[in-house]
């Protein structure tokens, strides 16, 4: 059992010379940090449109929303919407109709009563 640990640890440092080897040191210049930073930039240019791209759309999205909210919030001032149904409007316009006829016809009977002088 003593045996293993050991052995573990050779073949972790085998590893690691191994990794050591096969990366090379980066040089520590002048410019190391802000050619670092210009790679990473580089490589994160597409996620960073992607994230303005969604943001201006939630922000439209929004807009939108408010806009529409607005509109359902303001009076109405079109045309006369009734709460009747199409079979209450039918019914209720026969009946001005036959009120108007039965006027007419009383009202024409009225002049043909009446006596002229």
């Amino acid at each position: 059992m003593k045996h293993e640990p050991v052995r573990n640890q050779e073949h972790l440092d085998r590893l690691l010379a191994a990794y050591r080897d096969a990366c090379p040191e980066p040089e520590a210049s002048v410019n190391f940090m802000p050619e670092l930073w210009e790679r990473i930039d580089a490589s994160q240019h597409w996620s960073r449109q992607l994230w303005k791209w969604a943001n201006s759309l939630a922000a439209a999205a929004a807009l939108a929303s408010i806009f529409f909210m607005m509109l359902q919030m303001m009076p109405r001032t079109g045309g006369v919407f009734t709460s009747s149904t199409y079979l209450e409007t039918l019914a209720a316009e026969h009946d001005d109709k036959a009120l108007s006829e039965i006027a007419m016809t009383d009202a024409s009977s009225a002049v043909q009563e009446s006596p002229a002088k």
